[in-house]
């Protein structure tokens, strides 16, 4: 997939993934504009604030996206989809752990 038929959140990630922080951080803040319940998004901009040292931000970013897990979103969950849930919560917690938070 070229950059230039990249979805936002996917464009997103490709800069997150090849260290482009400041692009990443541009592409998360538009998706997250977007749809600012986007847990996926609110995750990738807490892992580009976290590489880019900027701590206080990414904790904020994580603990958005673990409230919508954890509640806002609790509705959508069912059996087909509980891994999911249950995987995004044990990978935010962890980050949070790794900030002190």
């Amino acid at each position: 997939m070229s950059s230039s038929t990249a979805s936002p959140i996917n464009q997103a990630w490709m800069f997150q993934r090849d260290g482009k922080t400041n692009e990443a951080i541009a592409e998360f803040e538009r998706v997250i504009k977007a749809a600012p319940d986007d847990i996926d998004a609110l995750y990738g901009m807490g892992l580009t604030l976290r590489y880019a040292g900027r701590k206080a931000e990414a904790i904020q970013y994580f603990q958005q996206a673990l409230n919508l897990v954890e509640q806002g979103h609790a509705s959508e969950r069912t059996d087909a989809n509980m891994d999911r849930w249950l995987m995004l919560t044990r990978m935010i917690r962890q980050r949070l752990a790794e900030l002190g938070a």
